[in-house]
């Protein structure tokens, strides 16, 4: 698989979670049974929003990371945009198991449920029901960041060299790290840069 392609399922797959946290979103701030927020309503609209942060954010950085792996890869901008995204991932998972999918996090909507009645019980049933497609959503992305990863480290395992036609002729450019010390040394003393 090529790496643009695999870079741009990790794109579809963040664009996916993020369109489940707009709409629990939503649920959360415009669709309870009354308008009036409660802490347990307003802890929960403030998580979301939190987690919802960090998924833009790792969104920003894999169209950084697509980019880069367009013909002619940068792989060094590639590496460094999806480990950005990779970060902002990760504050999303520790996020969302915490502060909205934790025992206490559900014990505390199962509550209002049991102490407000029927309206409240199906509201809490479509948090729920948001919450796992999210976290389902969120097993896609951490796939295909793996994949990414994996991609790019073949990418890597195979050699950097890059031949790049001018009007004066070719340029070939290796990667300093494909040298050892002793071997730049020699090229400075030759005066190659």
């Amino acid at each position: 698989m090529a790496i643009e392609k695999t870079f741009r399922m990790l794109q579809v797959e963040l664009g996916k979670l993020r369109e489940a946290l707009e709409a629990l979103s939503t649920t959360v701030d415009e669709d309870r049974p009354v308008p009036n927020a409660i802490a347990v309503t307003a802890r929960l609209g403030d998580s979301v929003l939190a987690v919802r942060g960090a998924i833009e954010e790792a969104r920003a950085a894999v169209v950084q990371a697509v980019q880069a792996a367009m013909h002619p890869i940068d792989t060094e901008r590639a590496r460094r945009a999806l480990a950005a995204c990779q970060e902002q991932f990760h504050r999303f998972a520790s996020q969302f198991v915490s502060d909205l999918t934790s025992y206490e996090s559900i014990e505390d909507l199962m509550s209002v449920a049991r102490e407000r009645g029927r309206h409240w019980e199906r509201w809490v049933s479509v948090v729920r029901q948001g919450l796992d497609q999210c976290r389902v959503l969120a097993d896609q992305v951490r796939d295909a960041l793996f994949l990414c990863w994996q991609e790019l480290a073949e990418r890597l395992g195979t050699g950097s060299v890059s031949v790049q036609n001018t009007t004066i002729g070719q340029q070939i450019t290796v990667p300093e790290h494909e040298f050892s010390d002793s071997e730049t040394g020699e090229f400075a003393r030759r005066g190659i840069p």
